[in-house]
């Protein structure tokens, strides 16, 4: 079972979160990586009973950063930082550290087990 707190209430829309992805990423493989990942975790969400636009949104913002900021010193960190100042919840930035293996943040909920998975 998923989280409750992992909820798209009071989360910014999927038209927001595309033009914050595309004010960041430019390169189509980029694109599509963030779009395939999204369309694997809204599935994903499904089957786990999770917040489907929530859970997707993730997907496709979890690497929005990856392409200005390509260092295990920044991202998703400075990802992260643009996602707090957008009122984005810790959950979601939580999930979005945590498909990095590098930043020491555990993958205990279904979503960021699920975006560690979609992202490989």
């Amino acid at each position: 079972m998923s989280d409750a707190s992992e909820s798209s209430a009071g989360l910014p829309s999927r038209d927001r979160g595309w033009e914050l992805l595309n004010e960041y990423t430019k390169k189509p493989g980029l694109i599509g990586h963030a779009l395939a990942v999204e369309a694997a975790m809204t599935a994903y969400a499904e089957k786990f009973d999770g917040d489907v636009q929530a859970w997707g949104l993730v997907g496709l913002l979890h690497d929005f950063d990856y392409e200005r900021w390509p260092t295990a010193e920044d991202h998703p960190y400075r990802g992260v930082e643009i996602l707090e100042a957008q009122g984005y919840p810790e959950w979601f930035r939580r999930a979005v550290l945590s498909h990095a293996a590098y930043t020491g943040v555990s993958r205990e909920s279904d979503l960021e087990k699920a975006l560690f998975a979609c992202d490989e």
